[in-house]
């Protein structure tokens, strides 16, 4: 596989369908979380159509996508929300980074012969960027009419199995299960932060 074309064609901002109650606004952190690297996890979820005679509607898998995302932030509020000094998530609603892409190649050719170096074009973040915002998606559309879902979520906010969760979860609100239990996000009760552990002190660890 040679080098990804990947062109961004649109950029926006998914925030909850509603807004995050005053009472919740304030995410503890845990020991555990200040600790970890300012890394995100990615994951691309590949899909093609079953039929060569069949084709997407792109348009109409990016609105259910944008629309389920929105709805599913109301019970993970903390994805919408902002790292704060290494301490806290003000879950201001914020939102999250959308972005649209077109891939210049079809998905046979990064099936068979991936690149991983080249597959991280198909997710919103620099794995190891530092930045404030928790969790991005990126819906990357390939010559041949297949999708990459790709997705970064921050190390510091969840492992790999909480992540799977929340993309399991998101998926079943896309298909029209709305009938969730939120999660808890009580991590900070058994391992509370450390006031002193700042940013600063684990970026030169």
């Amino acid at each position: 596989m040679a080098k990804l074309n990947v062109e961004a064609i649109s950029k926006e901002i998914i925030k909850p369908s509603s807004p995050t109650p005053d009472h919740l606004n304030h995410y503890k952190l845990s020991f555990i979380d200040q600790i970890s690297p300012p890394v995100y996890n990615p994951i691309v979820l590949f899909y093609a159509p079953n039929h060569t005679d069949i084709e997407f509607n792109i348009d109409d898998i990016s609105n259910r996508l944008k629309n389920s995302l929105s709805e599913v932030l109301t019970k993970y509020y903390p994805l919408a929300g902002r790292f704060k000094e290494n301490r806290f998530i003000h879950c201001n609603d914020g939102g999250i980074p959308y972005v649209k892409t077109q891939v210049k190649c079809k998905l046979s050719d990064v099936i068979n012969n991936p690149i991983p170096g080249e597959l991280n074009k198909l997710v919103p973040f620099e794995l190891d960027a530092l930045t404030y915002i928790t969790f991005g998606v990126q819906l990357n559309v390939f010559k041949c009419g297949a999708i990459g879902i790709g997705a970064c979520i921050s190390h510091k906010i969840a492992d790999a199995l909480s992540f799977i969760v929340f993309l399991k979860t998101w998926a079943t609100t896309t298909y029209g299960d709305d009938d969730i239990e939120s999660p808890e996000f009580d991590a900070a009760t058994p391992f509370p932060p450390k006031d002193w552990l700042d940013m600063s002190l684990v970026l030169a660890s």
